[in-house]
C-alpha cells in the first residue's frame, strides 16, 4: 500500500490514541465537577462570603467543633405594640382592648364581642356620673348707689365745688369770710383766696365721689360729703387750716389741732376776729 507523500507508516494510529486519551481526560474532569455540586450543600456556608450566617454543614465543613447555633443569632424586626386584653366589669366573656402602650392615646376602650355560639353577655353599664359640685362664690358687695363721680370740679372757694352745671358744697366745714386778711409782717393778702388756692393745688382736675341724698339726684346746688379717693375733702381742709368746722361737727377737734399747730390760715396774724363767713 502507498501512502501520501510526507505521511509515515503508522502516525495515524498515534494520533488516534492521543485524542482518545484527552476524550477520556475530559470525561473525568466533568465528571468531577458533577459530582462537586452535586455534594455542595444547599445553603451557603461559611465560604461563600462574609455576610452570610454559618450552620451545622457549613461548620462541619471546615472542621469548627463545639459551635452552638441559636435561631437568636439573626436579627428579628421589631414587634408590633402589645396590645393587653383584660376583663370588662360587664361580664366574664366580654374583653376590653386597651390603647397601645407606646402611643399613650387616650382613646375610649373598645368592648372585643366574643367567639362562638355562646349566650352574649349583656352590655356593660355606663360608669356612674359623678355629682357636680358647684362652689358658691361670695357675690361682690353692690356699690353704694348715692355715691356719684363728679369729673374735674373746679374750687370756687374752699367750701364750695364746680363740676360742670353742678354746685357742691362741702358739707361739715365753712369757709374762710373773703374780708378777713392774713397779716405777715408787711404784707398782707385775702385769706379766703389763699385758702381757695391751697385747694386748687390739692384737686389738681382730679375727680371726687360725693354722696347724694336720696331724692336729690336731680339738684344742681346740693351739700354732701365728698372724698378725693380715700380722703375726705372736709377733713382734709379742717386738718391743714384752710376752712373752720361746723360747729357740732366730727371736724371740731381736727380745727383745734390746727390752731394750735399754726397750720393754715392759723400761720399768719388774722385781722379780724370774725373770720366765719356764715354762709
Amino acid at each position: 500500500m502507498r501512502h501520501p507523500p510526507g505521511m509515515r507508516p503508522g502516525s495515524g494510529s498515534k494520533k488516534g490514541i492521543v485524542l482518545l486519551q484527552a476524550l477520556r481526560i475530559a470525561l473525568g474532569l466533568l465528571g468531577l465537577v458533577a459530582v462537586f455540586f452535586l455534594v455542595l450543600p444547599a445553603e451557603p456556608t461559611l465560604l461563600a462570603g462574609s455576610g452570610s450566617q454559618p450552620n451545622e454543614t457549613s461548620v462541619a465543613a471546615i472542621g469548627i467543633e463545639d459551635v452552638p447555633f441559636s435561631p437568636d443569632m439573626s436579627e428579628e424586626a421589631p414587634s408590633a405594640p402589645v396590645r393587653t386584653i383584660i376583663p370588662a366589669p360587664g361580664g366574664p366573656t366580654r374583653l376590653t382592648r386597651l390603647p397601645p402602650v407606646s402611643s399613650g392615646a387616650a382613646t375610649p376602650p373598645v368592648a372585643v364581642e366574643p367567639d362562638g355560639t355562646g349566650d352574649t353577655a349583656e352590655a356593660a353599664p355606663p360608669p356612674p356620673e359623678l355629682p357636680i359640685v358647684s362652689a358658691t362664690a361670695t357675690p361682690p358687695e353692690p356699690a353704694d348707689p348715692a355715691l356719684r363721680l363728679f369729673s374735674r370740679p373746679i374750687a370756687v372757694d374752699a367750701r364750695t365745688l364746680k363740676a360742670g352745671d353742678m354746685t357742691l358744697r362741702v358739707a361739715g366745714v365753712e369757709p374762710i369770710a373773703p374780708d378777713v386778711r392774713c397779716v405777715d409782717g408787711a404784707q398782707a393778702w385775702p385769706c379766703a383766696t389763699r385758702a381757695r388756692t391751697a385747694l386748687r393745688g390739692w384737686l389738681r382736675g382730679r375727680s371726687v365721689e360725693c354722696r347724694v341724698p336720696s331724692g336729690e339726684e336731680e339738684a344742681r346746688d346740693i351739700t354732701v360729703p365728698c372724698r378725693l379717693g380715700q380722703e375726705d375733702v372736709a377733713r382734709w381742709l379742717v386738718t391743714n387750716g384752710w376752712a373752720h368746722a361746723e360747729p357740732g361737727s366730727a371736724y371740731e377737734d381736727a380745727e383745734r389741732a390746727a390752731r394750735e399747730a399754726r397750720r393754715g390760715i392759723w400761720a399768719y396774724d388774722i385781722s379780724n376776729e370774725a373770720t366765719r363767713s356764715g354762709g
